[in-house]
């Protein structure tokens, strides 16, 4: 994360012996926010009201000095005392409290992840968001969560009992790739802990999806296919030529010792029809990949808890 105290340095200093011709705190955060307004501010933040007070030309003057310099601004720790900032905005991402929740506004589902993380954690969550491209019914959905266990079996949670963010979209009802539709995410504002959360935005043209174990869910590319018991690849390509979907093929490999899947990409032609068929991925729009062996196996290792290699 870049360092946001070096351009702040550069502000002109006010000491406590100079502080005549006051204003209040909440006035002086007004006039900061202009100041940060303007063309070039990128990153806002804006804390609860600080008892000391600023003297406003001093600070109209060392800002526009440092204009050239400061492309954000954040009022929080080391600049208006200890409080925590209790809002943040950058290109990518807004977020205010409200009431006992902060409510993430996701402005730029395209932007680098980096941009999310040092939101949540200008106000004080540790909490790592990257969206990645997904299926269209895991658009708008958590694909992953995992956190780290300090203690215990699960993650960290507020005082209300909560561990995981909630999501909705407003207006309600939209979809994310619209235009003025916002993917709002709430977290408690008392959570503790760390977490690092996937959510699935729509895949532009030709990105590989982040939910490729999702391909026989309800609407997805073969939703509703059964591949429990394993099926011939005879069937499922005339299955995935229904439904004008290109395949490609991984031979599974179980480790002898361990039970470990691994997966071995074939092209078509080293694919016989009589093989096995035990699972599918979905790669991206219109291309499946099916997971496939030589000879049946006793039984299906994906029921078993196989899942994509991380």
């Amino acid at each position: 994360m870049r360092n946001i105290h070096e351009p702040l340095d550069r502000l002109a200093r006010v000491h406590d012996g100079e502080l005549t011709d006051q204003v209040s705190a909440a006035g002086a955060q007004a006039l900061l926010a202009s100041i940060v307004s303007g063309p070039g501010a990128t990153t806002t933040a804006v804390t609860a009201p600080s008892p000391w007070r600023l003297r406003m030309p001093r600070l109209v003057a060392g800002a526009l000095a440092a204009g050239a310099l400061v492309t954000g601004v954040i009022v929080g720790p080391g600049v208006l005392g200890d409080e925590s900032a209790t809002s943040y905005a950058n290109s990518a991402i807004a977020i205010e409290l409200d009431g006992d929740q902060y409510v993430a506004r996701i402005k730029d589902p395209l932007a680098d992840h980096v941009k999310y993380t040092e939101a949540f954690h200008a106000v004080g969550l540790d909490i790592d968001l990257r969206l990645v491209p997904a299926s269209p019914t895991g658009v708008g959905k958590f694909l992953s969560v995992r956190w780290s266990k300090s203690s215990g079996a699960g993650p960290a949670r507020s005082a209300s009992g909560s561990s995981l963010p909630t999501l909705d979209f407003t207006p309600e009802g939209c979809q994310l790739h619209q235009a003025g539709c916002e993917l709002m995410m709430r977290v408690p504002a008392d959570y503790t802990g760390n977490m690092s959360l996937s959510l699935g935005r729509r895949a532009e043209p030709g990105e590989e999806y982040g939910n490729p174990d999702w391909a026989t869910a309800p609407g997805e590319m073969f939703g509703g296919v059964r591949l429990q018991d394993g099926r011939p690849v005879d069937a499922m390509l005339a299955e995935a030529r229904r439904r004008d979907l290109t395949v490609e093929f991984s031979r599974i490999r179980p480790d002898a010792e361990t039970g470990a899947l691994s997966f071995e990409p074939l092209p078509a032609d080293q694919v016989r029809g009589d093989w096995t068929v035990w699972h599918a991925w979905q790669v991206k729009a219109g291309v499946i990949r099916l997971l496939v062996t030589p000879e049946r196996l006793p039984e299906n290792p994906f029921e078993k808890g196989a899942h994509l290699p991380s």
